[in-house]
């Protein structure tokens, strides 16, 4: 499965840790896609809204922010939840998918959109900082995707 949308979610994993506590966040968190052209919006913000049309395969892919990747962190996707409306359906909500090379199982899901519309959904993450002693931290936010 090749998807026509490309979503990257890059995690400034400092600034989780600095929080030192699970649960929403408004901040750390950068999501792209590769629909500006088709109307998506909020480029580079926590709250992405994706555009794209109905049918579309859509790739989910978490990256960590880390000083040139020396400090071994890790973003994981850990869940994907419906908050209003229904463009995945239940049959094709966003399900895990074998990772890139050299990257940790759980940062690349694929999901699809199937009905028009606008659904809002809360992504949650699992961080993991530190190579010695690792610290994990669940943190989540809403984003959404309209299909036409």
């Amino acid at each position: 499965m090749t998807p026509t949308v490309a979503v990257s979610i890059a995690v400034d994993t400092a600034y989780i840790a600095s929080l030192s506590t699970d649960g929403f966040i408004t901040h750390g968190v950068y999501m792209f896609d590769n629909m500006l052209a088709a109307g998506s919006s909020n480029e580079g913000k926590l709250s992405l809204r994706t555009k794209c049309n109905a049918g579309s395969l859509i790739g989910f892919h978490s990256v960590p922010i880390d000083g040139e990747g020396s400090s071994g962190d890790q973003v994981v996707i850990t869940s994907f939840v419906t908050v209003s409306g229904n463009v995945f359906t239940g049959a094709c909500h966003p399900i895990q998918e074998p990772p890139f090379p050299n990257q940790p199982a759980g940062s690349y899901w694929i999901g699809q959109a199937i009905a028009a519309g606008t659904e809002r959904f809360t992504i949650q993450v699992k961080v993991t900082t530190g190579i010695l002693q690792p610290v994990v931290y669940y943190v989540s936010w809403d984003a959404s995707i309209t299909a036409t």
